[in-house]
């Protein structure tokens, strides 16, 4: 090796070094290691507040126009909407009001003047500009134009007075809307077959809860379960936040009533892996509506098999609709960074920032008012599991 390429060697390598405190500090932020390859990202330098930017660097039209096609999505759910506006926006136009009870690729189901029609949806009708990735969701009030042969076109989508929404999984500024219009959103798991997946629960209240919709939780076919006190013991943590549950087994009719009280007259969600009964539940609510059931897989899991493969509105004769979804298993999480987490695990907020160390990471510190809270039964084990494990993937996608 000539003299003047070790010279240059050896500068490289006291460059390196100088340089490995800085990086062994930022080694934890995933944003960190992507700043050393890709150019497009901000420095990660603390500012006055001792904040990190995490933010890609992008022209600043593109900034302005993401958060502008968030605010108005956010802006169409915060507007007073009801039947009799509805109807009037109607009015003033040639076209008739429809409600989506089904949605497929550029088709729909509309409930049109008491009968259900198929109708196409207007090209002209784009997502782009209005904050989410798709146009139509069940619950969508909509603008028919009646065509012959029981057909119809959608001619236009009526301002939405709520809905259920989830972040898109690569542009985050954006969402998939699941429902629209609806007032509540009711979580639907299996004791046993499939198993009870707590997280999941969480992740799906989560969601409701960033959209601003009631929330209640059924735990069902508790007729699996060896003791009842197992069921009452999962459901406590919920119940002491003041989120109805209900233990229900759907297969033998028990349980079903307070359900029914709870969806009476109420436009509602429901949602839950596969395999869980949902479907089973509405017959039970029900009895008539004889929506396809099946049985839970072969599979050492015993994974729910889909038999809802879409959503479908339900309308209920005593009076409200239910919105059944397809096992949703990513519903809650995109777009939420991780400090706002423990804005949905309240029993927590409620002791951090209490512990002997200011940097405690609620894991094995001694003093942590967190972890004391949990061994006196204070705070669930499950449920502060939950929250370590959420935490943790919220950190590696932020």
């Amino acid at each position: 090796m000539s003299k003047k390429r070790k010279e240059i060697r050896q500068q490289q390598r006291k460059a390196w070094d100088a340089e490995k405190g800085r990086r062994k500090k930022l080694r934890h932020n995933t944003a960190a290691n992507q700043e050393k390859h890709r150019v497009d990202w901000q420095p990660l330098v603390p500012d006055e507040e001792g904040q990190i930017a995490d933010q890609r660097i992008m022209p600043l039209d593109e900034r302005d126009r993401r958060e502008a096609v968030t605010e108005q999505a956010t802006a169409v759910l915060q507007t007073e909407l009801d039947d009799a506006t509805w109807q009037n926006m109607a009015d003033e136009t040639p076209f008739l009001l429809g409600k989506v009870v089904e949605v497929s690729r550029g088709l729909c189901r509309a409930e049109v003047n008491g009968d259900t029609i198929v109708c196409d949806v207007r090209g002209t009708l784009i997502a782009e500009g209005t904050g989410y990735t798709n146009i139509l969701a069940v619950g969508d009030r909509v603008l028919v134009q009646p065509l012959s042969g029981r057909r119809g076109l959608v001619e236009r989508v009526l301002p939405r007075r709520s809905g259920l929404a989830r972040s898109d999984a690569y542009d985050v500024h954006l969402k998939q809307i699941i429902a629209a219009n609806v007032d509540q959103l009711m979580v639907v798991a299996a004791w046993l077959e499939p198993k009870i997946w707590l997280q999941m629960v969480d992740e799906y209240l989560i969601g409701a809860q960033r959209n601003g919709l009631k929330t209640a939780v059924c735990l069902n076919k508790i007729d699996l379960a060896k003791q009842v006190n197992e069921v009452e013991t999962a459901a406590a943590p919920y119940r002491k936040l003041g989120i109805p549950v209900f233990l229900t087994s759907a297969a033998e009719g028990a349980g079903i009533e307070p359900v029914r009280d709870f969806l009476r007259d109420k436009s509602t969600v429901l949602a839950g892996l596969s395999g869980v009964g949902k479907s089973t539940l509405l017959n039970a609510v029900q009895p008539g509506l004889q929506l396809r059931t099946s049985a839970v897989s072969n599979l050492k899991s015993r994974e729910g098999r889909h038999t809802t493969t879409q959503a479908v509105m339900v309308p209920l004769a005593m009076g409200g609709s239910v919105i059944d979804t397809p096992g949703i298993k990513d519903m809650g999480l995109h777009g939420l960074h991780p400090d706002d987490l423990l804005d949905f695990y309240p029993e927590l907020a409620g002791v951090v920032g209490q512990c002997r160390f200011s940097d405690c990471t609620h894991a094995h510190e001694p003093g942590c008012v967190v972890k004391e809270a949990v061994d006196n039964g204070c705070i669930a084990q499950w449920r502060y599991d939950n929250y370590v494990n959420l935490f943790d993937i919220l950190a590696e996608d932020s």
